[in-house]
């Protein structure tokens, strides 16, 4: 999820040959609603979430370890 628009979302889903969806929550209120909100800006602290068939959070990670999808990807298989 990201406050970006739908279509840099979109963009940057192609450009990573993403199979998964990316949520655009550009009005901040998943970004608040998970937790994540930078304070005085709309943006979101770098998080990564893997979440399941049953809206279940299966898998979290912070900060720079967000950057590395690799954790993420294998926390895939848990769907």
């Amino acid at each position: 999820m990201s406050a970006d628009k739908e279509s840099t979302q979109a963009s940057f889903r192609r450009e990573i040959g993403a199979e998964f969806s990316f949520v655009s929550d550009p009005a901040g209120e998943l970004i608040r609603n998970f937790g994540v909100k930078t304070p005085l800006v709309t943006f979101a602290k770098r998080t990564t979430f893997v979440i399941g068939k049953e809206r279940k959070i299966l898998y979290v990670d912070h900060g720079n370890d967000s950057i590395d999808s690799s954790k993420a990807a294998s926390a895939c298989s848990l769907y």
